[in-house]
């Protein structure tokens, strides 16, 4: 932690980072049909595969696979998120 930083600021940072945080955290809740119509967005530009044999939906940038729509959707949304932030 940087001493030189003045206490109100430190604490505006805190707010501004919280603020973010809750604002990402409302924008991450998927109910299965939410979820399952964002799969089938996600199937249809091809980021994600299905593999019928096992039951899962593989996230093809990441090469991880899920076994549901909604853990799919949160996944590519964090994901999303993620690198969105490497690029700023």
């Amino acid at each position: 932690m940087d001493e030189t930083i003045p206490d109100y600021e430190r604490f505006e940072r805190r707010q501004l980072a919280n603020d973010r945080d809750k604002e990402r955290t409302a924008a991450l809740r998927f109910d299965e049909s939410v979820a399952h119509d964002l799969v089938e967005d996600l199937r249809a530009e091809g980021v994600i595969d299905v593999v019928p044999d096992e039951q899962l939906l593989v996230h093809s940038p990441s090469g991880r696979a899920f076994g549901s729509d909604k853990a799919v959707a949160y996944f590519h949304t964090g994901w999303q998120a993620a690198t969105a932030d490497d690029g700023e």
